[in-house]
């Protein structure tokens, strides 16, 4: 029955944060499938590589067990959960500071899952198993999420930088993660109530500090979404009077401003998708033009189509 019920506070909250997570990327949510991909990376391969590298790490500096919480556990498992960004931040999907928080966050959540359901088998008394479910819920799962959010913020941020600001950029915020991760867990490793109470603070002053930078981070999708289709304006792909609504998420919601109603919902879908990609296109590498100026191109014509426009007409194009 233990098992059971450690399942289920493992599992529930965990996706619960998931989903507001998801829901607060406003202008373009990311496919539930690449979602979950990074979710399961954090509980399943992260959590797998992360002790076989605490093993690994403390054996060769040779740390007791305080030193392999505060030392090693930082380490090791913010390198194990935040490598899968380097692979898919490639992705087109992933376009921005934005994406960043929100597959880091992912992965962080499915790390705390797993990482409470094994605290959760622990428990010696029920006092012990509640006092370890409020805790690991509120706190450390979320110092988790705030972690490789925070870390993944930085990758996304660099999407199109070049090599070594790449590199600097991403180390600064592994470190930053580090440091997070560190500072926790020696709140909660000394028997100090002082410490420990800081801890708690300081989890949450993160929580406030993760939520500005991804509100400041979808304030500038907005402006970047008005901009870029402003362009599709003058190429008549864009109705003029659509630039008061797909900009803002509050707008979007409103109706009668999409004469195709039953279209509605794939037409601010593709309008998004085509501001990021014209966004993405003056940034990409040479060899990632034609491939750009080709999506670009299709999301045109897939707009044309919603409002009854001739696909095979090729508009002007400022590429």
């Amino acid at each position: 029955m233990l098992a059971v019920f450690s399942l289920i506070f493992a599992v529930v909250p965990m996706v619960f944060y998931l989903w507001m997570v998801w829901l607060m990327d406003r202008y373009d949510r990311e496919p539930i499938g690449l979602l979950m991909l990074h979710f399961l990376w954090g509980a399943l391969g992260a959590v797998f590589f992360g002790i076989i590298g605490s093993i690994i790490l403390s054996a060769l500096v040779g740390t007791n067990e305080f030193g392999d919480a505060i030392f090693v556990a930082p380490v090791v498992e913010e390198i194990t959960k935040g490598i899968l960004l380097f692979a898919t931040v490639r992705m087109r999907r992933f376009d921005n500071i934005t994406d960043g928080i929100v597959y880091g966050m992912a992965i962080g959540l499915g790390f705390g899952m797993t990482e409470n359901f094994l605290y959760f088998l622990s428990a010696q008394t029920v006092g012990d198993w509640v006092f370890l479910v409020i805790v690991r819920t509120l706190f450390s799962a979320v110092m988790h999420a705030m972690a490789t959010g925070i870390f993944g913020a930085f990758v996304g941020a660099t999407k199109f930088s070049g090599f070594f600001k790449r590199v600097v950029f991403r180390l600064l915020g592994l470190f930053i993660a580090m440091l997070m991760h560190f500072t926790w867990n020696y709140s909660v490793s000394i028997n100090d109530p002082a410490a420990q109470g800081l801890g708690l603070v300081f989890i949450l002053i993160s929580v406030v500090i993760i939520f500005v930078i991804l509100q400041i981070a979808l304030a500038y999708e907005s402006k970047l979404i008005r901009r870029e289709l402003g362009e599709e304006v003058k190429l008549g792909i864009i109705p003029a009077e659509h630039l008061s609504y797909l900009p803002y998420s509050s707008k979007r919601r409103l109706q009668g401003w999409m004469p195709v109603a039953d279209k509605k919902k794939e037409y601010i879908r593709l309008a998004t998708e085509l501001a990021f990609r014209r966004y993405q296109l003056v940034r990409c590498k040479e060899n990632e033009r034609q491939s750009y100026e080709n999506d670009i191109e299709r999301i045109r014509r897939e707009i044309k189509l919603i409002f009854g426009v001739d696909e095979t007409a090729t508009p002007q194009t400022l590429f």
